[in-house]
């Protein structure tokens, strides 16, 4: 178990939630990998170009994010990341989020952790 590398990940999931709660899209610029792809919880397939334009406008708005859970594992340099969330999300004016699952997949570019891939589903009571 590489706990360093697991701390690393982490960290940077954790300055990626920020980034999007201030919609700050010059951090995640950084933090997604160019051909980052997201799936959201519906099944749309979502670029990192869609997902920083959308923050950008401010037609997609994080109210809240909470993480709940997380696990990470750490295969040399790939980590997959799996989350727990509830947020509160306003897109084009419409309220969305919930109770969510993501996993995330992390992987080391130098001594950099990217995510360049997730896939999200909704918690149904």
């Amino acid at each position: 178990m590489d706990i360093a590398a697991q701390s690393e990940v982490i960290a940077t999931d954790d300055r990626r939630i920020d980034a999007l709660c201030r919609a700050d899209t010059a951090a995640l610029d950084k933090i997604y990998q160019d051909d980052y792809t997201l799936v959201t919880p519906t099944g749309t397939i979502r670029s990192k170009a869609d997902q920083l334009g959308e923050l950008a406008s401010g037609q997609f708005r994080y109210e809240t994010l909470e993480v709940t859970e997380r696990t990470v594992r750490v295969y040399g340099d790939v980590a997959i990341l799996v989350e727990r969330e509830k947020t509160r999300i306003v897109n084009a004016g419409r309220p969305l989020g919930g109770d969510t699952r993501f996993t995330r997949v992390y992987r080391r570019f130098g001594t950099e952790w990217r995510v360049i891939a997730t896939q999200g589903s909704f918690i149904r009571p």
